[in-house]
C-alpha cells in the first residue's frame, strides 16, 4: 500500500467545532489545536476537562478517543468511540465513531472486528469513500491472513505427519532390533544348549567307546589265555606213538618193582592172641 494511502486509512475523523461562548467548548477548541499540533497529551487534558463540565458534549468524547488513538491507548479509544456511537442521534458523528473504531482494531491486527466496524459506519453512511476503502481494505488484509494461516497449518500437519513418521520408523527399527536381539539371545541360547547336547553326546560316545575298547582289550586278553590255555593243552596232549611207549616204559618199572619186592619178601609168622578170661 502506498505511504499516502497507509496515512489516509488511519487518519481519524476529526469533528470540528463551531466556536460557541460557552467554557467547555473553548476547551475543547484549545483541544483540537494542540490535536492539530500533535500534542496529543495535552489536546486528551483539555477533552477531559471540557466533559467534566459537560458529560454530554459528545464532540469532546470523539475527540478524546482520537487523542488517545495516537497515544495507542486503544482500549481506552475504543470504549470513548463506543460511547459516542451507542449515545448520538448525529448520523454522522455516529458513522465517524464507527469509522475511527474500525481504524483502532485495524492497528490492534483485529481484522474481523475492523471489518464489522466499518459495516456499521457503512450502514449509517453508505456514501462515506474513507470508510468503503478502509472495509475494503481490511476484507483483503483478512483472506491474505487466513490463506497465510491455512497454508502454515498444512505446513505444520505435514511436518507433524514426518515428525510420526520418523518416529514410526524409529519405534519400528528399535522394535526390530529388539526382536533381532531376542532372536539372538535365543539362538545363542538353542547354540548352548546344542553345544551342551554335544558334549554330552561326546562324553557319551567315548565312554562308550572306552567301554567298547576296554570289552575288546578284555576279549583280546581272554582270548589269549584260552589261546594260551590251547597251546599248553596242546603241548601237553601226546601222539599215539608217544602214550605207548610211555605206557610201555610203565609196565617195564611196575615190573622192575614187584620183581624187587617178591626179592625182599619175609615170610610172616602168625601172633595168637590170649584171652584175658
Amino acid at each position: 500500500m502506498k505511504q499516502c494511502s497507509y496515512l489516509f486509512l488511519f487518519s481519524f475523523l476529526t469533528f470540528s467545532l463551531a466556536l460557541s461562548a460557552q467554557t467547555e467548548r473553548k476547551i475543547t477548541r484549545t483541544g483540537n489545536t494542540q490535536y492539530e499540533s500533535g500534542n496529543f497529551v495535552d489536546a486528551e487534558i483539555n477533552y477531559k476537562k471540557a466533559l467534566e463540565q459537560n458529560a454530554n458534549l459528545l464532540e469532546a468524547q470523539f475527540n478524546l478517543g482520537d487523542a488517545l488513538a495516537k497515544q495507542d491507548r486503544f482500549e481506552e479509544a475504543l470504549a470513548s468511540f463506543d460511547l459516542v456511537s451507542s449515545t448520538s442521534d448525529d448520523k454522522e458523528l455516529k458513522a465517524n465513531a464507527f469509522h475511527n473504531k474500525g481504524n483502532v482494531q485495524l492497528q490492534q491486527q483485529d481484522l474481523e472486528g475492523a471489518i464489522e466496524s466499518y459495516k456499521e459506519a457503512l450502514r449509517t453512511n453508505p456514501k462515506d469513500p474513507q470508510t468503503r476503502y478502509n472495509y475494503a481494505y481490511a476484507k483483503k488484509q483478512l483472506e491474505q491472513q487466513q490463506e497465510q494461516q491455512q497454508e502454515q497449518q498444512q505446513e505444520q500437519d505435514q511436518e507433524q505427519n514426518q515428525d510420526q513418521q520418523q518416529n514410526q520408523n524409529s519405534d519400528d527399527k528399535d522394535n526390530q532390533n529388539k526382536e533381532d536381539a531376542e532372536n539372538g539371545e535365543q539362538d545363542d541360547s538353542e547354540q548352548d544348549q546344542q553345544d551342551q547336547q554335544d558334549q554330552s553326546d561326546t562324553k557319551e560316545d567315548e565312554t562308550q567307546e572306552n567301554d567298547q575298547n576296554s570289552g575288546e582289550t578284555d576279549g583280546e586278553e581272554a582270548k589269549d589265555e584260552q589261546e594260551e590255555k590251547q597251546g599248553e593243552a596242546k603241548e601237553n596232549k601226546l601222539s599215539p606213538e608217544e602214550a605207548q611207549r610211555l605206557l610201555e616204559a610203565l609196565k617195564q618199572e611196575e615190573n622192575k618193582v614187584q620183581a624187587k619186592m617178591k626179592k625182599h619178601k619175609i615170610k610172616g609168622s602168625k601172633v595168637k592172641i590170649e584171652k584175658d578170661w
